[in-house]
């Protein structure tokens, strides 16, 4: 499928405030994209005017050169016509149908002869893993094995985009992570566009090759994973993008004593002028012997906290609580005194940007 393209799309409803506002988005064929951000940021809203479940109040949605949507033109293609799957955040099964009835079910609805039905069903099952129950009913599957069904379900019609609104929301921790596992691997096998909305960053970061972050009805930033990661378009990006969270350290005429050390070293270096906000990632936040190039000061560790593969140290530098994670052992103990040093930080002006790479110091991706 061609790219699908969404310019200037808004949604308001009942005039009130915007759901979305004036979203420019292109989504590559074969993409893998997340919608990211908190609960009321529009992601969901925007899903479902792809797949036409909601209209837009203004702009065009087209795939290629064919329109779905268009306030101006008054042209709508309902969700039946479009080629696209969805997957609820419920599993929505038929409870009196087994599984391979269900996954059957659209198929049956495009009249497709019982033998071939029966083929795409059973290779739908295969590629999520559940062909084993594919006599079994609903209620005899574990929450998992039902996500996994529903996913044949769309898979089995063969769309060539597929919307996903959250589907990972209800299953347990080992069960997510099964899932983001096969997700990934049924886009690279399938060669589908995915279309996938999610408030957990850790799904954006691990599965997507393109994140669109959204807040307030407004597209925050399209980047890859990684490249978001290490350089946020602006500080709402920097702030929900990562966890721990970044540290966002204001610098204003009343600047604390932390501030001011940060400030003094960023100013230091040829080209740079003083930023309104400087962010430190907490693994960014170092606790080894620092390098001469680097911002450093004496530090109390407050607290430790093993997590099995990191430990989280929550640190008193100066006059402020700052949170380092190390992938290695931390030997200090509640009380001692460290140094803590870093040579990443993002700098940010006063409308919350993030400053150029020539006057900041850089992020490696």
């Amino acid at each position: 499928m061609p790219t699908i393209s969404l310019s200037g799309i808004a949604k308001s409803y009942g005039g009130g405030d915007h759901a979305v506002k004036n979203l420019d988005l292109l989504v590559p064929d074969g993409a893998f994209m997340c919608l990211l951000g908190p609960s009321g940021c529009g992601k969901t809203t925007t899903l479902r005017m792809i797949a036409g479940l909601e209209q837009p109040t203004a702009g065009t949605i087209a795939v290629g050169d064919r329109v779905l949507d268009s306030v101006e033109q008054g042209l709508y293609v309902p969700p039946e016509k479009r080629g696209m799957g969805l997957v609820f955040q419920n599993y929505a099964l038929w409870p009196h149908l087994s599984v391979r009835e269900n996954v059957e079910f659209g198929l049956r609805m495009r009249k497709v002869p019982a033998d071939r039905r029966r083929a795409r069903a059973e290779a739908a099952l295969e590629m999520v893993h559940v062909a084993d129950a594919m006599d079994r009913y609903p209620s005899q599957l574990s929450g998992g094995q039902q996500q996994r069904v529903a996913l044949a379900r769309m898979l089995a019609v063969d769309p060539a985009v597929l919307l996903l609104d959250e589907p990972l929301s209800n299953l347990d921790a080992r069960l997510r992570l099964e899932m983001r596992a096969e997700l990934k691997r049924i886009h690279e096998e399938s060669g589908a566009t995915i279309i996938f909305v999610t408030h957990d960053q850790l799904e954006a970061l691990t599965m997507a090759t393109h994140v669109a972050v959204m807040n307030k009805g407004e597209l925050q930033q399209l980047a890859a994973p990684m490249d978001m990661y290490g350089r946020p378009a602006n500080r709402f990006v920097a702030e929900f993008v990562g966890s721990p969270p970044m540290a966002i350290v204001e610098v204003g005429p009343a600047r604390t004593e932390l501030a001011g050390s940060l400030l003094r070293h960023v100013t230091s270096r040829p080209g740079n002028h003083a930023p309104a906000a400087i962010g430190i990632r907490p693994e960014a936040l170092r606790l080894d012997e620092p390098p001469v190039s680097a911002w450093s000061e004496t530090a109390q560790v407050e607290a430790v906290l093993p997590a099995g593969s990191s430990w989280t140290v929550r640190l008193r530098v100066l006059d402020t609580e700052l949170y380092a994670v190390s992938y290695t052992p931390v030997e200090a103990r509640p009380g001692d005194t460290v140094t803590c040093w870093t040579d990443q930080m993002h700098l940010f002006d006063g409308e919350g940007t993030r400053l150029a790479a020539w006057n900041a110091v850089e992020v490696s991706a």
